[in-house]
């Protein structure tokens, strides 16, 4: 059996949802050794089981970062590069396998991340291709498969987080997070994504050491003990509740009716229909 830790990120604004994300972490993610929480200031002061890392600790600030970052989105990219030094800051306080889950996903159903001792990666169709320009500029490799990893989780091994880390860092001569900060498209808010590196990295050279699923999972604005009750009978795994949703104009119908085209396989048909007829432009 392979154990692992789980790792939350946590800002302020996230102090609320993340109470209820761990809450059901604890209860349905099985085999999980410790919870860290990374942040600021220790917001679970009073939780025995909860371990606090100060991300002040790290070789970065966000104010570093946020030289190379587009307005307003250096913390987005700051918090990236905080999963990705996760292993080199904690050494062996922390296990060989590490969950990654964002702060306002809450896993509905029981989950396991390994198969026969292979770790298990979700996916999600979708393509922005900043994400894997730079790591063709940084790390020689692009898109390798028809989909996305982004799905509000990842689970890195330090094996292969370091391997990344040598391409990066080109063995060591220069800094790795600003290697890919220098090479991000400026045009785009969002020129990168921690987990569609790993998960592509992956997908190229150690293809055989992991195992793609689909389990399923809902974005939406609400996390309500109603929702949540409704969304795990209908089967989802997990949900992620955005608080970008929540002013959207009758978010709940639009992202309910999202997942009845996604269900009936016509949500990417419409996507790509309407991207060929540029009525939908690519981001």
């Amino acid at each position: 059996m392979e154990t692992f830790d789980i790792l939350f990120l946590c800002h302020e604004k996230d102090r609320k949802i993340l109470e209820e994300s761990i809450k059901y972490a604890q209860k349905n993610i099985s085999d999980f050794r410790k919870i860290f929480i990374l942040s600021r200031e220790d917001y679970f002061l009073n939780e025995k089981d909860i371990f606090f890392i100060d991300e002040k600790i790290f070789p970065f600030s966000k104010k570093e970062v946020e030289k190379y970052a587009p307005k307003g989105r250096a913390g987005w990219y700051f918090q990236q590069f905080l999963k990705l030094y996760f292993f080199r800051i904690m050494g062996n306080k922390v296990l060989d396998n590490l969950l990654v889950v964002d702060a306002d996903t809450i896993f509905l159903r029981k989950t396991e991340f390994f198969e026969n001792g292979v770790p298990c990666y979700n996916i999600d169709e979708g393509f922005h291709q900043p994400y894997y320009s730079v790591m063709e500029r940084v790390f020689g490799f692009g898109k390798q498969k028809d989909f996305s990893g982004i799905t509000h989780h990842m689970l890195f091994q330090r094996k292969y987080v370091e391997e990344i880390f040598k391409i990066g860092s080109n063995n060591g001569r220069r800094e790795f997070w600003r290697a890919i900060m220098e090479n991000i498209d400026k045009n785009t808010i969002s020129g990168f994504s921690e987990y569609d590196l790993y998960l592509n990295y992956m997908l190229k050279n150690h293809p055989n050491l992991i195992k793609i699923r689909k389990i399923r999972y809902v974005n939406f604005p609400f996390y309500s003990p109603c929702w949540i009750v409704f969304f795990r009978f209908l089967g989802y795994h997990y949900l992620s509740a955005h608080d970008y949703l929540i002013s959207d104009k009758f978010s709940a119908p639009k992202r309910l009716v999202v997942e009845f085209l996604t269900l009936l396989g016509i949500k990417r048909f419409l996507k790509e229909t309407l991207l060929k007829k540029r009525i939908l432009k690519q981001v």
